[in-house]
């Protein structure tokens, strides 16, 4: 996250703090945000059930929760253990498909999938509510295509795209971070215009 907010100080006109927020289910911060990051490997550590009602109340006054597969698909623990706190949190509602053509993929940039990592699937998975997406998860390890250490170095290779694949996934979470915080204004009928016209012009 520290990486992704240099790059849109870079890329953007947004002015994101310097150091990712940590917020606490258990007090205020949690809603101090338009998003929360939630990444992780081999499983997912349990939540409180005290803290899953606040969770939802964030979803429900237009939070985004955004849960990364830092596995990059090889493990399907994660993935079990996040569609069991979703059916918690928002029962009644199942991880489908983002189709592409959701304003997601084109809220600053034009991506054509969900780029991590690695590049195992080319679906995003979400639970919208009349479009809106309330949750996205992304198979593809989105953040350790972002990390770096202290020397500034990259911490992982991307595959099977190198440096080209890293640049569409950090242009993918740039996308995620606008839509966070702007939602589906790029969906207006001005916007989709010229986005067919840039299209037409690829």
């Amino acid at each position: 996250m520290r990486e992704l907010g240099i790059e849109l100080r870079l890329r953007t006109r947004l002015e994101p703090r310097r150091e990712p927020s940590v917020v606490n289910t258990e007090d205020g911060s949690l809603f101090r945000t338009p998003f929360l990051y939630l990444a992780g490997g081999d499983g997912l550590a349990g939540i409180d059930e005290d803290a899953e009602p606040r969770l939802r109340r964030f979803i429900d006054l237009g939070g985004m929760l955004v849960v990364d597969d830092a596995g990059g698909g090889r493990e399907r623990s994660f993935r079990k253990d996040a569609k069991a706190l979703f059916s918690r949190v928002l029962p009644g509602n199942e991880l489908r498909p983002v189709a592409t053509d959701h304003v997601l993929f084109r809220t600053f940039y034009i991506v054509e999938n969900p780029v991590g990592r690695t590049q195992g699937s080319l679906q995003a998975l979400g639970i919208q509510d009349e479009g809106r997406l309330k949750v996205l998860f992304l198979p593809n390890d989105l953040g350790g295509a972002l990390a770096r250490d202290t020397q500034g170095h990259y911490r992982h290779r991307c595959t099977p795209g190198g440096a080209v694949q890293r640049e569409w996934a950090i242009r993918f979470a740039i996308n995620i971070l606008l839509y966070a915080t702007c939602t589906d204004y790029k969906a207006d009928p001005a916007h989709v215009e010229t986005l067919l016209r840039s299209r037409r012009w690829r």
